[in-house]
C-alpha cells in the first residue's frame, strides 16, 4: 500500500500544477488584454480631445468668417465707389485733353493764321 499513496498524490499534484499553470496563463492573458484596453482607451481619449480642439478651431474660424462678411460688403461698396470715381476721372481727363488741343488750335488760328484752318 505505501506505493499506492504516492500514485494518488501525484495525479492530484499534477492536476494542481496544470490548474496553476492554466490560472497563470489566464491571468497573463487577462493582464495583456487589460494593457491593450488601457492603450486603446488612451488613444481614443487623445483622439477625442483632438477632435474637440479641431471643432473649437473650426467654430472660431467660422465666427471670424461670419464677422468678416460685413467687412467684405463694406469693402465691396467702397471698391465700387472707387471704380465709378475712376471712370469719372478718366472722362474729365479726356475732356481736359480735348479742351487743351482746342485751345492750342485756336491760338494757332488766331495768331498765326494757318491757311488750312478756316
Amino acid at each position: 500500500m505505501p506505493s499506492t499513496q504516492p500514485n494518488h498524490r501525484r495525479p492530484a499534484a499534477a492536476q494542481r500544477d496544470s490548474a496553476t499553470q492554466a490560472a497563470q496563463s489566464v491571468t497573463a492573458s487577462l493582464l495583456h488584454t487589460k494593457s491593450m484596453m488601457e492603450q486603446e482607451l488612451s488613444r481614443v481619449s487623445n483622439l477625442s480631445s483632438t477632435i474637440e480642439e479641431d471643432g473649437a478651431l473650426l467654430t472660431n474660424a467660422k465666427n471670424e468668417h461670419v464677422g468678416l462678411g460685413g467687412t467684405m460688403k463694406g469693402a465691396r461698396g467702397t471698391l465700387n465707389k472707387l471704380k465709378r470715381q475712376d471712370v469719372r476721372d478718366a472722362f474729365v481727363l479726356r475732356l481736359a485733353i480735348i479742351f487743351y488741343w482746342m485751345a492750342v488750335a485756336y491760338v494757332l488760328w488766331t495768331r498765326i493764321k494757318i491757311p488750312f484752318l478756316p
